[in-house]
């Protein structure tokens, strides 16, 4: 018999207590479900025959009031055995009410129940393993089902009811199962065999082959497209996952779990290569299942132009090689302006357009003490200090005027009872912290931000260096811990080459190159405790940059030196690797 020509009756009872053999029947309901519709419905309060306790009437709200007029089980099991035939018995932890039901039958001198039975507790624990509870509750919850009596026998049977047209789909589309015989041996096999064919082949493949290393994952349909990308710290680990407890994963998870057929990967060297990968790659390719990352972020800089006699400091979409400071990227426009604001506030610089300063004579900034008035008066050095000011500032240092300059308002605020705006500057106070806090990891103006940085696993077996140039990383390496010999001589090559003090800087940065230093940005934040910078400016010979950072690596300070033909043949190969 195929399971829509099959009919379903799906029931539960309330009783006054836990113990099936002891426990008497206080309501009894039940639907009938054919071709996956409800059909009938059978609801009777019971007469148990005692008094039923309070905990029962708290948790059903069900009383001895209640059903004190109520037949006795011996006269409604009759009319339930009609509405019960001689069809499929269904209910959530079948055994319990089985138990209840058929303990009834035998006080009142009736035959047990012979049905053919369904248990959805049992077909839960097998189509859905990833959920951490399969009870009623939790399935209800999980399958986002409106009740409106939970506890009471209609409204709960009502709800299993569901579930079971929610299980008998998943059964359907995940395991081809379409006939009431293989159904009812289905909720008996061992869990492992309820896995989805395809998910199980793809697992099985997957096993051997994936590598326990970082990289960017594709999941793929039938026809080959590029339906997901992720990045993972371990490829192995993440992807293995996703076939794992498949009906726990979230919705949109088992939605493209159902269209997978293969997963391909990419290896990268580091996570962080991973995660430009996976920006990079979603933007190209816009796979249906990925929700982020498909549009560039507006993240603006904070632009301190300091090509300018008398600098001032604006928001900006891009970057420019204008011979100005770049700082950022922060969240967005509505903050870059208010952490514009608070610069102009607490720092006196001008804040007019160059026309209204050429025209020598104050602005409303000038009057409202804002400004140190360079329209009027020659501070060329005290403007270039405030300026440094500011730099130090927007680089996460000397950060102390600015923050207490915010608790002094918001103290005031508080005195004075205005507490919703003294809420204001405690969140501003916050949020500032944190965008100083990773400023100061990255201390430097985009364009001047040249460093190496240094991270060392957590058992200090590896080293992985990470080469940033113009605020972009241009290269990793990683190395055993100590490093060999070869590989000092490789960290020097790289330095040398990447770091040459006659590069030109980017002329202009646009959405793509804006992304990646906002990815690097996130990342140097989220590993500023265990990742060490070493900065680098032109001011430094590059020789002696390169010799300190194999120091770091080798722990000796003996300069390691190899021809340069043989420097661009170990680069060259491990470019081609």
């Amino acid at each position: 018999m195929r399971i829509e020509d099959a009919t379903f009756v799906v029931t539960d009872t309330e009783t006054t207590g836990s113990a099936a053999g002891y426990d008497r029947m206080i309501e009894i309901a039940a639907v009938k479900i054919r071709s996956g519709k409800v059909v009938d419905r059978f609801s009777q309060l019971v007469n148990p025959g005692c008094a039923v306790p309070r905990r029962i009437t708290r948790l059903t709200g069900i009383s001895t009031a209640m059903v004190f007029d109520k037949p006795a089980s011996a006269a409604i099991l009759p009319r339930f055995q009609k509405f019960l035939g001689n069809d499929i018995l269904v209910a959530h932890n079948l055994s319990f009410d089985r138990r209840v039901i058929n303990n009834e039958l035998v006080r009142s001198g009736l035959a047990q129940m012979r049905n053919r039975q369904l248990c959805t507790l049992r077909l839960a624990r097998r189509l859905l393993p990833g959920l951490r509870s399969r009870g009623l509750s939790s399935l209800i919850d999980f399958f986002e089902i409106v009740i409106q009596n939970r506890h009471r026998a209609l409204d709960d049977a009502e709800a299993t009811g569901t579930i079971l047209l929610r299980l008998l789909a998943r059964l359907d589309l995940d395991h081809q199962i379409t006939t009431l015989e293989e159904l009812l041996h289905f909720q008996n096999q061992n869990y492992g065999h309820t896995i989805p064919a395809h998910l199980k082949r793809i697992r099985s493949s997957l096993a051997r082959r994936l590598p326990a290393r970082p990289g960017v994952y594709f999941m793929r349909d039938g026809d080959g497209k590029v339906i997901y990308i992720g990045k993972a710290k371990n490829l192995r680990s993440r992807v293995r996952s996703y076939f794992n407890a498949v009906q726990g994963q979230p919705q949109r998870v088992r939605q493209m779990l159902e269209k997978v057929r293969d997963v391909t990967w990419e290896e990268t060297g580091t996570e962080l290569e991973a995660l430009l990968a996976e920006s990079r790659l979603i933007k190209e390719l816009t796979p249906y299942f990925n929700r982020a990352l498909k549009r560039y972020a507006n993240r603006p800089f904070i632009k301190l132009d300091t090509a300018s006699k008398y600098p001032v400091v604006r928001h900006v979409k891009f970057i420019v090689d204008d011979g100005a400071e770049y700082y950022g990227p922060v969240p967005g426009a509505n903050y870059a302006e208010w952490l514009v604001d608070v610069i102009n506030q607490t720092f006196r610089l001008r804040e007019c357009d160059d026309p209204t300063l050429a025209m020598g004579r104050r602005c409303i900034y000038g009057s409202m003490g804002r400004c140190s008035m360079p329209c009027e008066h020659d501070v060329t050095s005290d403007y270039a200090e405030e300026v440094q000011r500011v730099r130090n500032f927007l680089q996460g240092r000397g950060t102390e005027i600015v923050l207490d300059s915010l608790e002094e308002e918001m103290r005031a605020c508080a005195d004075r009872m205005e507490y919703e705006e003294a809420g204001h500057y405690r969140d501003s106070i916050e949020r500032l912290r944190r965008l100083l806090e990773r400023q100061e990891a990255i201390a430097a103006p985009v364009l001047d931000h040249n460093a190496v940085l240094i991270m060392r696993d957590a058992r200090g077996h590896a080293v992985k260096l990470f080469l940033v140039r113009f605020g972009r990383l241009v290269r990793t390496f990683v190395t055993s811990t100590p490093a060999s010999a070869q590989d000092l001589k490789s960290v020097r090559f790289l330095i040398e080459h990447h770091f040459r003090p006659d590069q030109n800087r980017p002329e202009r940065y646009m959405r793509s190159e804006i992304d990646e230093i906002r990815i690097l940005a996130d990342w140097m934040y989220a590993h500023r405790h265990d990742t060490e910078t070493v900065n680098w400016s032109t001011e430094l010979p590059l020789g002696d940059f390169a010799q300190k950072i194999v120091k770091r690596l080798a722990g000796r300070v003996e300069a390691i030196k190899l021809d340069d033909d043989q420097l661009e043949l170990n680069y060259q190969n491990r470019l081609a690797s």
